[in-house]
């Protein structure tokens, strides 16, 4: 998406791997999961996002030391470990306390991301990586993939599936409120992808969008 000078001088070797990417990202419980899942059925694969930052918290690491130096002792459960439950019901009450937790941890998300698809490109041979981050344009992805796919689905639909998860409606609404904006995902989308109908009709629509992005290639 990005121009060639801005990727090369941002990330000098991610052109030699020869690997396409997809960005795919959405705000919270549109179906980012489901659209990976199908496409590593389809032959992708994916780069869980998510998942990799959960690995960054290990304690003592350096991301577990600056959310302890900003955060205190009250995000902690006995032992060490980061209680990320009381992270979240902190960090989505307060902008502000959002955005110091995102200093921290983008960082460091993002260049784990990066290791990690030089890592999977050389294990896998990989043709085709997908990373699935909800926030891929917040910690500085978007100018190493090929396309972005954005999932989108209903406000209310989002808020049923948040609910349905265990969320109560007031955490499910202020997560909700806390990510861009639909415009903003919209802004940065080569594919679209609408997530409020059956499950059958979400995969004919990855499945389509796939096969369109690897006759690019």
């Amino acid at each position: 998406m990005s121009s060639g000078n801005q990727r090369d001088i941002m990330f000098p070797s991610m052109e030699k791997i020869g690997t396409k990417i997809i960005g795919l990202t959405g705000p919270i419980a549109a179906g980012k999961d489901q659209v990976a899942r199908r496409l590593k059925r389809l032959g992708a694969v994916v780069i869980n996002v998510d998942q990799l930052a959960h690995t960054l918290y290990k304690a003592q690491s350096p991301v577990w030391m600056g959310l302890f130096r900003e955060f205190g002792s009250k995000i902690l459960r006995r032992g060490g470990e980061i209680n990320r439950k009381k992270l979240a019901d902190i960090v989505f009450s307060d902008e502000n306390e959002l955005k110091r937790l995102n200093s921290i941890i983008h960082p460091a998300l993002k260049e784990a991301v990066i290791k990690e698809i030089r890592a999977k490109s050389a294990e896998h041979s990989a043709q085709m990586i997908v990373i699935n981050a909800a926030v891929l344009k917040e910690i500085g992805l978007i100018d190493i993939v090929d396309e972005v796919w954005v999932v989108l689905a209903s406000k209310e639909n989002r808020l049923k599936r948040l609910v349905g998860n265990g969320l109560t409606k007031e955490q499910a609404a202020k997560r909700i409120n806390s990510q861009l904006s639909q415009g903003d995902y919209l802004k940065m989308a080569d594919v679209v992808i609408r997530n409020d109908g059956t499950l059958k009709e979400l995969n004919e629509k990855v499945r389509a969008g796939f096969k369109l992005f690897s006759s690019k290639r």
